[in-house]
């Protein structure tokens, strides 16, 4: 059953919450935001872009757009690697990388229409959509670490149908928004 993620921009509070979880629970090292305001560094397997302010027919508008890997059905990354390093699961579809396999040459960064895999001190790093959580965990209601850190609830995982769904019901939810315009 393929996962995958949606984030719900119009929920994102820029708060960072997920990228704190997510380097917590891959013992990722913490470290420092870049002033004034931006994405720790280091490898961050979710990053938080800011958009605007912009103003727009007098009014001000920001968003912050979380962006992790979103393990693409016909994902370039696993095209470009020359080792086969990265692979898709076959019981969930998640991409994962071959630690064994991969030599660091960045083909997978470069090809990657969302900049997702981080190369940091020698090694590639990739969303992995919290894969050890999967299964029985995520019956029992476990989360992946950015989804259940997210204060706003803006994070989604889950199959391929249910994030279909969610984003059939947000599209509804804008419709109707906008007819009451």
């Amino acid at each position: 059953m393929n996962r995958t993620i949606f984030i719900d921009k119009d929920k994102c509070v820029g708060c960072y919450s997920c990228i704190v979880a997510c380097k917590l629970e891959h013992s990722l090292p913490p470290e420092p935001v870049k002033p004034p305001l931006g994405n720790p560094t280091g490898p961050n397997l979710i990053r938080v872009y800011q958009v605007g302010p912009q103003i727009h027919d007098d009014e001000v508008h920001q968003y912050f757009l979380p962006i992790p890997c979103l393990h693409c059905l016909d994902a370039p990354c696993i095209k470009a690697c020359p080792r086969s390093a990265l692979y898709k699961d076959n019981d969930t579809g998640i991409t994962l990388i071959d630690e064994d396999k991969c030599i660091g040459c960045k083909f997978c960064l470069w090809v990657c229409p969302y900049g997702a895999p981080q190369f940091y001190d020698g090694r590639m790093y990739l969303c992995d959509l919290c894969i050890h959580r999967i299964g029985e965990e995520r019956q029992k209601g476990r989360q992946t670490a950015c989804e259940a850190a997210c204060p706003a609830r803006a994070i989604h995982v889950g199959t391929t149908a249910e994030i279909s769904a969610l984003i059939g019901e947000k599209a509804a939810e804008r419709a109707g928004k906008e007819k009451s315009i």
